[in-house]
């Protein structure tokens, strides 16, 4: 009997499908106090119970000031109705931007779905940059769109585009005397992400490499990045930013998840003068 309940404990240490919290904290002299962000990233149209109860009570649990989401909320083939259920519930008490995923694009009919999430009230930032407040600390928010979203950015480099919308946010002609945070749905153009004023970059598309042996193995494959992807999930200090990279939250019964739980990312932003 102790050596089931031994199999049982580890079975579910391994394969555990329940979002966890993956926390974070940054320092910055570019605020004075601080705030909160709860990053979502490749739900996949992923229900967590009935109108999404599981997910929305740890999102609230976390007490952010400002909800970012880095693309893959809505899948290409699974109905998007649990998706559109925790847009519709957030929305009406944090403000939520968006970026979209290489899925979002490939669905039947993207306008629609951008349409659709306007009319909720999520903030769409499509190649710009936005500056806004959070709890009273005036930052910069910029977002670019998923690169795949034509035949001929298919047929050339894509990284090609990448710059190409980067360089239309107007990062360039920003002074940098505001904390900028970049909304990427990937992570591999890393290098690229170098070149503009930015403090923080949040991605996802990796959905942690799939298979993680802890302390060992953060991620086995991942999207456009292959095996044992170098930006498969977690913290990276970059030369001239830090980028935060999502393990997602989908949940598909042919592609287990292997000591990779769901998560819903919690970036703590302090001020320089803080402190804790």
């Amino acid at each position: 009997m102790i050596y089931i309940s031994i199999a049982i404990v580890l079975a579910l240490i391994v394969f555990w499908n329940q979002p966890v919290y993956r926390n974070y904290t940054l320092t910055t002299d570019k605020i004075q106090n601080g705030f909160r962000i709860v990053q979502l990233s490749d739900l996949h149209s992923t229900s967590y119970g009935k109108n999404q109860k599981r997910l929305i009570k740890k999102i609230d649990k976390a007490k952010p000031d400002i909800i970012l989401m880095t693309g893959d909320i809505i899948d290409d083939i699974q109905d998007e109705e649990a998706a559109y259920i925790l847009m519709k519930d957030l929305v009406t008490k944090y403000p939520v931007y968006y970026v979209d995923g290489n899925h979002e694009v490939w669905h039947y009919n993207t306008k629609k779905l951008y349409d659709n999430m306007s009319e909720i009230g999520l903030v769409i930032l499509d190649n710009r940059v936005e500056t806004i407040k959070v709890k009273g600390e005036e930052i910069v928010l910029a977002g670019i769109m998923d690169p795949s979203d034509s035949l001929e950015r298919k047929q050339r480099a894509v990284g090609f585009y990448v710059k190409d919308e980067l360089d239309l946010t107007g990062l360039k002609e920003l002074n940098g005397r505001l904390y900028t945070i970049l909304l990427t749905h990937r992570p591999e153009y890393f290098a690229l992400y170098e070149n503009y004023k930015i403090d923080l970059a949040l991605a996802g598309h990796a959905h942690g490499g799939q298979v993680r042996i802890p302390f060992f193995l953060n991620g086995l494959y991942a999207p456009d990045q292959g095996i044992k992807p170098k930006h498969a999930g977690g913290y990276y200090q970059m030369i001239t930013y830090e980028l935060i990279v999502s393990r997602g939250l989908s949940l598909n019964p042919r592609l287990p998840r292997i000591f990779n739980p769901p998560e819903v990312v919690v970036i703590q932003v302090n001020g320089g003068l803080n402190e804790d």
